[in-house]
């Protein structure tokens, strides 16, 4: 039996047709087609146009949440930058402090710093707390 044959009488060919068709939608739109025929070129029209509509309804919707969110995270955005604007301030005024308190550690008990050496800094820290010491240690 010739292949092309062979393919025809086949179950598996003409099962995987029908599914195509089934879940390609060539029957839906086969329906549809045939359920639009009588319809005139105004229906059509107000189909169309009332289609068009929804989804400009939808999409402003959607949009309009999206622009919501968008400020919602520019004000959380300007937050957190203020927030770490303050701890850097900190941040450097307990450095003065701790460098401050040093000098007079070394000036009124020497030995205190003999007995109790400064911690060191750790890395993961270093860029931003004291970046100008990368590297001199």
């Amino acid at each position: 039996m010739p292949p092309f044959q062979e393919l025809f009488t086949s179950t598996e060919f003409w099962t995987a047709v029908i599914l195509a068709l089934l879940g390609g939608g060539g029957i839906g739109g086969i329906v549809g087609a045939w359920a639009n025929k009588d319809k005139t070129e105004a229906d059509i029209d107000n189909i169309a146009a009332e289609a068009a509509r929804k989804i400009q309804e939808t999409l402003g919707a959607t949009v309009e949440s999206l622009r919501t969110q968008v400020d919602y995270q520019e004000q959380q955005i300007e937050h957190l930058e203020k927030v770490q604007r303050k701890y850097f301030t900190a941040v450097g005024y307990t450095r003065r402090l701790f460098h401050w308190l040093q000098d007079f550690c070394e000036l009124a008990e020497p030995e205190f710093l003999a007995r109790h050496p400064k911690p060191n800094l750790p890395d993961e820290l270093r860029p931003d707390i004291a970046p100008e010491t990368i590297g001199k240690e």
